[in-house]
């Protein structure tokens, strides 16, 4: 067990005893992940805590030792950072409870992110464990946006009642674990995922920068593709795809643009040789300024056939005026509309990705341009970063007033 050197705690409030007069002034919030990589949920949960601190509750991240988040956090003043061995609690999560419990004991509230079991160790069912055993009154959100048919309900914090409730970030996501692994739908509420529409927000400057980050070949139709380079996220559809339209004609001068961090960039790598795409594919390494991503692309795909939820990629693109073609399954179809914000089209259908491909770059440049504004449009009236976090934060403010209100 590893625990890196901590900022400023804010006062510990054994079993949650705390002056109910100042129980919204100062909230004590646990964020945990158990994934290690860098993707859009982790940089949500990132981003959570970072707002969290900034408007005056103290924030704890507990995450693996081997996180890539580990790097970032350092920039948000007086959150607290705590790590685990990953390896270490799957074989053994029993010598870990104590542990954990310490981290939660003073906390009103405990986030996590829904995982997969990893050997003998499940995140939430074990925060929920951890929980029940001491008798804490933490109140466990059980934050999800990709639903597992093999997932438990003790993944969602079940052991617990009424003390465990879970966000959602797509309504398909809530449909299906209430109606698959019997979460009841009153504990669940749906929030989309926001974006930052202050952030993307086009410029003649952004265009000119994006160019020279992303150069490629003059009058070049470039598709987009962000996100970890792993098989759940279907690059080598895209690839094919591209391959079918230049092969017949359709679209010979497309060029994909992948950015991203993963296992598979060499197969990737590989693929293009194979496939003589040097001059029509280019993989570049994961950035924290996407915004320079999206203003190169004429769209922005999504051919994963492994879980989603509702993948921050999609709102970013659309805020950034490009039409998207996804994948039509999980949360996608519900911000990639056919015909008015882009296309979706069947996992892992090479034809019809291509085919989606070119219901967009066929049309006039007036009607992209229609399609991309209404994308636009969609994102700032219904995902705007801002308010959704006060969704997010009124549902934490009111599990923490019911948790003191408890002790009174």
């Amino acid at each position: 067990m590893t625990t890196s050197s901590e900022q400023k705690q804010a006062p510990a409030n054994d079993d949650n005893k705390d002056d109910t007069s100042s129980s919204l002034l100062k909230l004590n919030i646990v964020l945990q992940e158990d994934l290690t990589i860098r993707g859009g949920a982790q940089l949500w949960l990132m981003n959570c805590g970072a707002r969290l601190q900034a408007i005056g509750h103290q924030v704890t991240f507990v995450l693996p030792t081997t996180s890539l988040l580990l790097e970032d956090l350092p920039a948000i003043a007086g959150a607290s950072v705590k790590t685990y061995d990953a390896d270490a609690i799957a074989k053994d999560p029993d010598s870990f409870v104590a542990w954990f419990t310490d981290i939660l004991r003073p906390a009103q509230v405990c986030v996590t992110l829904v995982r997969q079991q990893r050997g003998q160790f499940q995140n939430v069912g074990f925060v929920a464990r951890c929980i029940s055993e001491a008798k804490l009154r933490t109140h466990l959100i059980a934050k999800t946006g990709t639903p597992d048919a093999s997932y438990r309900k003790s993944f969602y914090g079940a052991l617990l009642g009424k003390q465990a409730s879970v966000i959602t970030i797509a309504q398909y996501t809530k449909d299906f674990i209430v109606k698959n692994i019997g979460v009841p739908a009153e504990l669940i509420t749906n929030v989309y995922n926001g974006t930052d529409t202050s952030k993307f927000q086009r410029t003649a400057d952004m265009a000119v920068e994006a160019q020279k980050r992303y150069p490629c070949v003059q009058g070049a139709y470039v598709v987009g593709c962000i996100g970890s380079f792993e098989a759940r996220k279907a690059h080598p559809v895209l690839l094919r795809a591209a391959k079918k339209l230049i092969t017949d004609g359709r679209l010979p001068n497309i060029y994909c643009l992948f950015v991203g961090e993963g296992p598979d960039k060499q197969m990737l790598l590989g693929m293009i040789e194979e496939l003589g795409l040097q001059k029509n594919a280019a993989l570049y390494d994961f950035t924290k300024q996407p915004f320079y991503v999206f203003e190169r692309c004429n769209l922005v795909a999504l051919p994963s056939t492994g879980k989603e939820g509702l993948p921050n990629v999609l709102l970013e693109a659309l805020a950034m005026e490009k039409p998207c073609v996804a994948t039509r399954a999980y949360g996608m179809p519900e911000v990639v509309l056919d015909g008015q914000t882009g296309y979706c089209f069947p996992s892992g259908d090479v034809d019809a990705l291509a085919d989606a491909i070119m219901k967009i770059a066929g049309l006039s440049d007036a009607k992209q341009k229609e399609m991309a504004k209404r994308g636009k449009e969609m994102i700032f009236a219904e995902h705007d970063k801002a308010k959704q976090f006060e969704k997010i934060l009124e549902i934490i403010k009111e599990k923490a007033a019911a948790v003191k209100r408890s002790v009174v």
